[in-house]
């Protein structure tokens, strides 16, 4: 009962915020950062900010930012966007039966010599798309509260794009569309890929929606130093040299945000299957946003948003 008493606070409270005249203060944007099931950790990101009464004015996201920002901005209940990665929902959505696709390729490889040629990839994601337009209502994009941008790459030009209206789980599948996994999405005569191909935290797209002040989240594992022994291990290559490229390509996009988020997500697998790593993610947003709070307030302060009303319903 307290639980839920706290809950509807803090949505009034949220409320209060969304209702004040929007043109006389900074226009917040939240940049949802790529990465699997490491996502979790918007979640607790989010969490914490709807808790301190941040107000969010748009959200654009990546891939897993994507969905996060997409559900969120769409109005579906936290929690139940943190059921998404504690039940596992995610990773099942995702990648419904990968070693069945796997056994299913050679005949998919027939079918090519026949002439039946789809977009290269493993499978499509319309499991995922229907999860996601289930759990929105269908609502399309131009219809959430909050403006919203999924992130995606244009695989025939190599840009870097936004989708901001039309069908949810369309935009979601496009950006999360691995290449080589999942089968790039044909939207309007555009091929569409993961996001995260060339922009992983989309700072960029947030300015260009209009922010004034962006908070953005890189959910990237951090780049540690480990003993040489750690690469003979079968596999070991491929996780670090990917850490290595997203560090080399998320760092300079994260630096241009206002406000940097940066969860520990050490361990949690793109893509997991451990209902553990969900709330371990969860855990690592909250703990990373509520150590830059004071940071956050002191600046949107400085700027005229005022913070002295807030409250903390953080359990």
């Amino acid at each position: 009962m307290r639980k839920t008493v706290a809950t509807l606070l803090s949505l009034a409270m949220a409320s209060v915020f969304a209702i004040q005249d929007v043109s006389a203060r900074p226009k917040i944007g939240l940049a949802l950062g790529g990465g699997g099931s490491r996502g979790a950790a918007h979640v607790g990101v989010l969490k914490v900010l709807l808790e301190e009464n941040i107000p969010i004015d748009l959200i654009a996201g990546t891939s897993i930012g994507s969905v996060v920002g997409g559900f969120y901005a769409a109005g579906v209940p936290m929690e139940d966007i943190a059921q998404v990665f504690e039940k596992n929902t995610f990773t099942k959505e995702f990648a419904p039966m990968p070693i069945l696709r796997l056994f299913l390729e050679p005949t998919a490889l027939t079918l090519r010599v026949l002439g039946y040629k789809p977009y290269d990839g493993l499978y499509y994601g319309w499991k995922f798309r229907n999860f996601a337009n289930k759990a929105v209502g269908s609502k399309k994009i131009e219809e959430f509260k909050i403006p919203y941008a999924a992130v995606v790459t244009d695989v025939v030009s190599g840009k870097s794009c936004r989708l901001t209206k039309g069908n949810l789980g369309v935009a979601l599948v496009a950006s999360t569309a691995v290449p080589e996994l999942r089968k790039p999405v044909e939207i309007d005569d555009h091929l569409y890929c993961d996001g995260g191909v060339i922009n992983n935290v989309p700072v960029s797209h947030a300015r260009e929606m209009g922010a004034d002040f962006v908070i953005a989240v890189n959910i990237d594992e951090y780049l540690k130093e480990r003993p040489i022994k750690d690469f003979r291990a079968l596999g070991s290559m491929a996780r670090q040299a990917l850490r290595i490229q997203l560090n080399a390509f998320d760092g300079p996009s994260s630096e241009k945000a206002d406000i940097l988020i940066h969860p520990d997500t050490t361990g949690i697998s793109l893509v997991s299957f451990k209902k553990s790593d969900g709330k371990r993610g969860i855990e690592a947003g909250i703990a990373a946003a509520r150590a830059a709070m004071p940071e956050i307030k002191r600046k949107l302060n400085a700027l005229g948003v005022p913070m002295t009303g807030a409250i903390s319903l953080a359990k």
